[in-house]
């Protein structure tokens, strides 16, 4: 298995395995998130490959994607209680059912530390 930064060639596999994480976000908190639409999550994630401070990672296995992390780079000023700092967000992350328990969410965790340790920034972040 390999983990790279993706790009618009991996659209469809990503928009396909938002699905499943998208459906139980839905099945447990209806109040909070939308019906998976497939269309809407396409524009969506085009929007964020548009983005300077968006990153992709996907994971691959033979050429066929296993999941991904959708991560944001994140600068926050200084204010009156915080210092000012920069870290990567890891808003997304997704495995195809059929991939499970064979590493392939630990190996994209573990490419986004790599990541964030090749681009200077100290911290990862979890948004839940």
């Amino acid at each position: 298995m390999e983990v790279i930064r993706s790009s618009e060639a991996h659209l469809e596999d990503i928009v396909r395995l938002n699905e499943v994480v998208q459906k139980v976000h839905c099945e447990h908190e209806q109040s909070h998130f939308r019906t998976y639409d497939p269309d809407v999550v396409r524009e969506h994630i085009q929007h964020a490959f548009a983005d300077a401070a968006v990153i992709f990672l996907v994971a691959l296995e033979e050429g066929v994607p296993l999941g991904y992390v959708l991560l944001r780079k994140r600068e926050r000023p200084e204010d009156a209680f915080s210092k000012a700092r920069t870290y990567l967000e890891l808003e997304h992350i997704a495995v195809s059912p059929e991939a499970r328990r064979r590493g392939v969410g630990s190996a994209l965790i573990d490419e986004t530390f790599v990541l964030a340790k090749a681009l200077s920034i100290p911290d990862v972040e979890l948004s839940v």
